[in-house]
């Protein structure tokens, strides 16, 4: 029985650490986001092709994440 939990305490690392690296990414990106609204006086003006060019993006870096452990 101990040997399953040691064997599955790297996963909870992983999202810890996965966890902590994302909401990192996420309040920086947040922050750069603001700071660039505020230079350019008003809020960022987003068209639909963006935000799917942008998750796009984020699903192909989160596919080569994935492909590091093959």
């Amino acid at each position: 029985m101990a040997s399953d939990y040691q064997d599955d305490s790297w996963k909870m690392k992983a999202y810890i650490v996965g966890g902590i690296v994302g909401a990192a990414i996420g309040l920086t990106t947040a922050f750069m986001l603001t700071q660039s609204a505020d230079e350019n006086s008003g809020p960022p003006d987003f068209s639909p092709t963006d935000v799917l060019k942008l998750g796009v993006g984020v699903l192909g870096l989160m596919r080569g994440v994935a492909a590091l452990s093959d």
